[in-house]
């Protein structure tokens, strides 16, 4: 999953909202805190990503949509992601 810099910088913003909010954290640099809570998405997504490369290129000699290929999906999918502790 792509997501654009604004979509990121809005969950970000949306992030330190909810803390402040609700108390969760002491945030004294809140310039720093987005700036991390940034950084923290863009990994996320990232690895998502190369997560969804590799398992479709798994599935390449599959009919994409089908039953056998949608169950194969899920089953790579939470095997990469045990693999890569996450």
């Amino acid at each position: 999953m792509s997501l654009s810099e604004d979509r990121i910088s809005n969950m970000s913003h949306e992030i330190m909202e909810r803390l402040w909010r609700d108390d969760l954290a002491d945030i004294t640099d809140e310039v720093r805190a987005l700036g991390r809570i940034k950084q923290s998405l863009t990994d996320f997504f990232g690895v998502a990503e190369e997560i969804e490369a590799a398992v479709r290129a798994k599935l390449r000699n599959k009919a994409p949509g089908s039953r056998d290929w949608e169950l194969l999906y899920q089953k790579f999918y939470q095997e990469e992601m045990a693999r890569r502790k996450l």
